[in-house]
């Protein structure tokens, strides 16, 4: 599924170009607070600093009930360490078999550095693509997101910053990032493919919104209504869906039918739970990106298309036949 970046070297040394040089444009362009976010993101539990995602309150909730230990089905899956739906999946195969050199490996004048004292944020010499952190952050939000579908384009938005916060740091480029939240969103996708690892998620959600409601004092929903959000959810589509292609130029044709991959459509089941498998992947297909971003090769590459926090807060309605029409899309 990541295959493309090797004819991208081999191909199109202008998008190589325009990679090194967005990634030294957002590296300069960041703010104290996002360098500093970027900064905790780097050596913390993403699936704890990303809790923000949830709302003010509600990240509060969930922050201190998972250091204090009461969340321990949630803690199992989503942990940095050994948390069960990324324990069995590495980016580091696919570094060393791609070995592109990291940004502050390549061009280190060129950018600012950013650590905590006594850190090591540059220490790395493997490659660069794609990026471990952003596959991490995007496994752990997008399976928080299917716990939580009613915040899921808050926390992916959050995952997103996560993965953003890579590039601030000089350690990757974009085309990294977009790589590693394809992977990381197949790697979910496997989990919840998967019947039995699937009642893993569901005890976990059941654990999980029940802490949060208990603490919070109302049902979800009214908590939700009540939160400061992270982003309202217009703002948090429209700062995902730049960054699915960081505004890259296509390098394929558009307007090509989309190719929804085996098993995505069941990231969709908690946020569509009444429609079938099939319909699942028409809302998948209609919420897509256009085609013929810099990665988007073959039924694999389509995972750069595919607009999860979009498809999750969509509205639909299916007509006697079964098709799937939107009645609201997630950015409308």
């Amino acid at each position: 599924m990541l295959d493309q970046f090797t004819s991208l070297k081999a191909n199109r040394p202008d998008i190589m170009k325009l990679n090194d040089k967005k990634t030294v444009k957002i590296n300069q362009a960041a703010t104290k607070a996002q360098s500093n976010r970027a900064i905790i993101d780097q050596y913390a539990d993403m699936s704890i600093t990303m809790s923000d995602g949830l709302g003010k309150h509600l990240g509060e909730i969930y922050r201190t009930a998972r250091e204090a230990g009461q969340l321990p089905k949630t803690d199992a899956l989503l942990a940095k360490n050994g948390g069960l739906v990324g324990k069995y999946s590495s980016t580091n195969p696919v570094k060393t078999y791609f070995a592109n050199p990291r940004p502050y490996v390549a061009f280190p004048l060129k950018l600012k550095y950013r650590d905590k004292p006594n850190g090591n944020a540059w220490a790395g010499q493997d490659g660069s693509y794609p990026s471990g952190h952003t596959s991490q952050a995007f496994w752990q939000g997008t399976a928080l997101a299917t716990m939580l579908p009613e915040l899921a384009p808050q926390i992916l938005a959050r995952a997103s910053d996560a993965g953003n916060n890579r590039i601030i740091m000089g350690a990757h480029y974009p085309l990294d990032v977009m790589a590693g939240r394809m992977m990381g969103q197949k790697i979910v996708e496997r989990r919840w493919s998967d019947p039995e690892f699937r009642t893993l998620f569901e005890q976990a959600s059941t654990e999980l919104r029940t802490v949060l409601e208990a603490k919070c004092g109302a049902t979800l929903a009214v908590c939700i209504a009540k939160d400061k959000p992270y982003l309202s959810t217009k703002q948090a589509l429209k700062v995902y869906e730049q960054r699915m292609s960081y505004d890259f130029p296509r390098v394929g044709d558009k307007g090509q039918p989309m190719t929804v991959p085996t098993g995505a459509e069941s990231l969709l089941i908690t946020s569509h739970p009444d429609l079938t498998p099939e319909q699942r992947r028409q809302v998948l297909a209609l919420t897509a990106i256009d085609s013929g971003e810099p990665l988007d090769e073959g039924t694999e590459g389509s995972w750069q298309r595919i607009d999860l926090p979009a498809a999750m807060a969509a509205k639909v309605v299916v007509t006697a036949d079964g098709t799937v029409s939107l009645v609201k899309h997630g950015k409308s």
